[in-house]
């Protein structure tokens, strides 16, 4: 007599994806949020704790990077334009992203201590040693009225390997933290 294994090895390689997939989201839902602020620009938001923050803003940019993740927030020094102005000209702005296309763009619903947030999703790619990989961009663009400049916050992250699925939940937890005070 002879035994199939087939619908069990089949069985078992879902049961290591599962588990691969739930591990990556769990590490995204467990990640420990550090609370930030900008004084200079009123302006207050949450980072994750694994991370590392290298500009704390005193060179006129806020820079922190993850795994597989840059992320930064620059002053944008036109009070007139809008929420929306302000994230489609970071948009345009992004030229080391080749191709790229915004996949969602909309206002952030919500009052966050008056702060006026417009959210632009977008995708592209980029050489990486001669590589060309799929990078995706996060920008929103910022209205405080407590403040006299407008600011932007422009995410980066590798759209595929290890780290696309929890820099993707890590970069949206980013993103609706910001607030003013």
């Amino acid at each position: 007599m002879r035994l199939n294994t087939k619908p069990f090895i089949f069985s078992l390689a879902l049961v290591f994806a599962g588990v691969f997939f739930a591990q990556s989201s769990a590490q995204a839902q467990s990640q420990v949020m550090r609370n930030w602020s900008w004084g200079q620009y009123r302006v207050k938001f949450k980072l994750p704790s694994t991370w590392n923050v290298t500009d704390k803003g005193a060179r006129g940019t806020f820079k922190a990077t993850g795994k597989a993740v840059t992320f930064w927030i620059k002053p944008w020094r036109d009070a007139s334009r809008t929420a929306k102005d302000v994230a489609l000209a970071a948009y345009r702005s992004s030229t080391s992203i080749k191709g790229k296309r915004i996949v969602n763009q909309q206002y952030v619903s919500g009052s966050h201590g008056g702060l006026k947030e417009y959210m632009i999703v977008a995708e592209g790619w980029q050489n990486q040693n001669g590589r060309r990989r799929k990078v995706k961009i996060g920008i929103i663009g910022m209205i405080n009225p407590k403040s006299s400049v407008n600011l932007y916050s422009r995410f980066f992250w590798w759209a595929d390997g290890r780290y696309a699925s929890i820099n993707n939940s890590l970069t949206y937890k980013v993103a609706k933290s910001f607030s003013a005070y």
